[in-house]
């Protein structure tokens, strides 16, 4: 059998992905910002839209971009100076920065009708005092901008690689011209058997408490002899929750994501030893940060009272965190509860 053709479609197919990416990279990779200064003191999101009519043209350019090119990103960031605007004895300074930045993003939405998948809001603080710190910025996003000069380099290693997949051509030809080894091969099967036999898959779908409320969790596990169990846990709400920020509604959803590993020591006994890890994140569904995160070992039991359920009970002494503040001592609903259907494939005792 001769192998050698191999080597001309992959060379080909290498050839072909490099130009087209080189044809999908923009054209030019200079930067397009917009600063708008000047917001009055005490202003953010309550601004008119007046404010950024000057602006409007190169607006228009940020989003011609961001319509040309689907996959690239703006940055929208609003800034305070040091000037620490008050109301109700607390300082406002962070929301007023985000509210500036979701002005002109509101801007680029309505006016502009960008897709606000393409839009990352973020905020930052100046020490320093002045109109031109209480801003709103808009740039699109080059972090890509050295992908070009990567995609020179393919083309310099095309001739290299051709030369080694020859080599490789010329030694499948060998290995193929040699006679079969039936029982080496035979030898190597039964080994792999062995080995998989005993190995097995378990997916499940449930619900999971967590120390900010109930989430929908999807499992995935790699079991052996349905002994041990090493799994892989996922959670995401539906629904949205509430978590109020100097005086905004964020609107949160909360997220899930961990491993475990748990045993079960006596066979035919459906009870079994769980430990591992597991992070939840409570985050703002407006500005894609965490608002709530909690973060820790969890370790306890597991019951399985059918072929098809688990309930699960464990300890979560996690570190807590809330925005503005530092890591919560206090510890609430640290005991977890899930319930997961699941099914299982292999993994035979």
């Amino acid at each position: 059998m001769n192998y050698s053709y191999r080597k001309d479609y992959i060379t080909t197919g290498l050839i072909a992905l490099a130009l087209i990416c080189l044809a999908l990279l923009p054209a030019t990779t200079q930067s397009q910002e917009v600063v708008v200064v000047d917001f009055p003191i005490g202003v953010g999101s309550g601004v008119s839209q007046d404010f950024f009519r000057p602006h409007y043209p190169a607006l228009q350019a940020i989003a011609d971009t961001l319509y040309k090119y689907p996959l690239v990103r703006a940055i929208v960031t609003g800034g305070a100076d040091g000037d620490r605007y008050r109301k109700n004895n607390d300082a406002s300074n962070p929301s007023l920065a985000l509210g500036r930045a979701h002005a002109l993003r509101n801007v680029l939405l309505n006016e502009f009708k960008v897709d606000a998948r393409q839009i990352i809001v973020q905020s930052q603080d100046s020490k320093a005092k002045g109109s031109q710190y209480r801003h709103a910025t808009v740039r699109i996003a080059t972090e890509l901008s050295d992908f070009k000069t990567q995609l020179d380099g393919v083309a310099d290693h095309l001739d290299g690689m051709e030369t080694h997949l020859d080599g490789v051509a010329a030694r499948l030809d060998t290995i193929a011209e040699r006679p079969p080894v039936d029982q080496h091969i035979t030898n190597i099967t039964e080994v792999a058997e062995d080995i998989a036999e005993p190995m097995g898959l378990q997916l499940g779908v449930g619900l999971s408490s967590s120390p900010f409320g109930a989430i929908p969790v999807v499992t995935g596990a790699v079991t052996w002899e349905r002994k041990v169990f090493v799994e892989a846990v996922v959670g995401h709400t539906l629904w949205n929750s509430s978590f109020a920020y100097s005086g905004q509604d964020l609107n949160t959803k909360r997220r899930m994501a961990g491993g475990l590993v748990f045993f079960y020591p006596v066979n035919d006994f459906p009870v079994g030893v769980i430990g591992g890890w597991i992070r939840t994140e409570e985050i703002s569904t407006k500005y894609y940060d965490y608002v709530k995160m909690s973060e820790g070992p969890i370790f306890g039991l597991r019951y399985s009272p059918y072929k098809f359920l688990y309930i699960t009970g464990a300890y979560n002494p996690a570190r807590q965190r809330i925005v503005g503040k530092p890591i919560v001592e206090s510890r609430h609903n640290e005991f977890m509860i899930s319930v997961t259907g699941f099914i299982l494939f292999g993994g035979e005792k």
